[in-house]
């Protein structure tokens, strides 16, 4: 899938704008608040109805306005197809080709997107339980059931806490939550058996073979096994799928207590590249890459690895204020024909 054109109104401090990608690798160039990220969250709001800033949608309505509109024209291998998106009072509307769709996930199959941006939730320095919820999120991309089966998950695991505090009898709640959890857990395991070779593979291709994933669990016992278990506690459930976690290692050694600056920055990239795969894999549709001031922290043999790595094999839109010029020369000696430099409208 390519993004061709997409028009907005209304977003931050955009009034109106109007921009045309080529397929493969687009650069946005313009100075510190010209609006280059408002351009990439724009394309964002149009896989997820949201924006992947922290603050999320609260900000991104102009002041003084009272309608977000976002429209883009997409190529999907030989289908054209127009997606438009209005936010009003925070309500949302999204049309394909002018029929209404009423589910963000139907979105999400529609315009798979990968977006790098340091307005993110730091994946390597954040607690244990939102490095799983890095890796959830793009099971839910793949996996519908998956998103369903947290929630519940989660409600279930609520529900036999509040019992435990007030020393109530937990056995109505026991049985589904282990039915739940096993789930879960199963599709977990899968997951990250297929993501952890793709990463690795990725490794290789970009001769950055220093790092490590470890997915751990405590699906150490059987259904019945775990019913027990449940029954045996009666104190706040301290085991099970809300427990799992994940470990970033560089040549074996933990990556946020041992890494550098620049070995963790340049894990990011890498799982996005991983993503990316998975992705088109799984959707049989190739991922959109948005990258947000992709050339920070970044060393130029490093940023090299991974534009060659993602140049001409995804449609990608980076953000930058400035290209250093002895990287922008490697990189147009590269493909020069298939790299557009846009500069952002002030």
């Amino acid at each position: 899938m390519i993004i061709e054109k997409i028009s907005f109104l209304n977003i931050r401090k955009t009034t109106e704008a109007h921009y045309k990608f080529i397929p493969t690798t687009n650069i946005v160039i313009g100075e510190n608040g010209a609006g280059k990220t408002t351009i990439i969250e724009a394309v964002f709001l149009l896989s997820n109805t949201k924006s992947f800033r922290k603050k999320q949608n609260k900000a991104l309505l102009q002041k003084g306005k009272k309608k977000i509109e976002v429209q883009a024209v997409l190529k999907d291998k030989e289908e054209n197809k127009t997606i438009k998106l209005s936010i009003e009072k925070n309500k949302k509307k999204v049309y394909k080709n002018n029929s209404p769709i009423k589910k963000t996930s139907e979105l999400l199959n529609e315009n798979p997107i990968v977006c790098m941006s340091p307005e993110e939730t730091d994946i390597i320095e954040s607690y244990k339980n939102e490095k799983i919820k890095y890796f959830d999120k793009i099971i839910f991309k793949i996996d519908k059931n998956h998103i369903k089966n947290i929630r519940e998950y989660r409600k279930l695991l609520q529900y036999r806490n509040i019992l435990l505090e007030q020393k109530k009898t937990t056995k109505p709640w026991d049985q589904p939550l282990v039915k739940i959890a096993i789930e879960i857990w199963k599709t977990r395991e899968s997951f990250f058996k297929e993501i952890i070779k793709k990463f690795n593979i990725v490794q290789k291709e970009t001769k950055t073979e220093e790092y490590q994933i470890d997915y751990f669990n405590k699906k150490t016992y059987s259904t019945k096994e775990y019913r027990e278990k449940l029954k045996e506690n009666q104190e706040k459930t301290s085991f099970g799928p809300h427990k799992d976690t994940v470990l970033f290692k560089i040549k074996e050694k933990d990556l946020q207590e041992h890494g550098s600056q620049g070995e963790k920055k340049l894990l990011k990239y890498l799982l996005k590249l991983t993503e990316l795969d998975v992705l088109k894999d799984k959707k049989k549709k190739t991922p959109i890459f948005l990258l947000d001031d992709f050339f920070d922290k970044l060393d130029s043999k490093n940023i090299m690895k991974i534009f060659v790595y993602f140049h001409c094999k995804f449609q990608t839109i980076i953000t930058t204020t400035e290209i250093n010029p002895n990287i922008s020369k490697k990189m147009f000696e590269a493909d020069e024909e298939k790299i557009k430099i846009i500069q952002c409208q002030q």
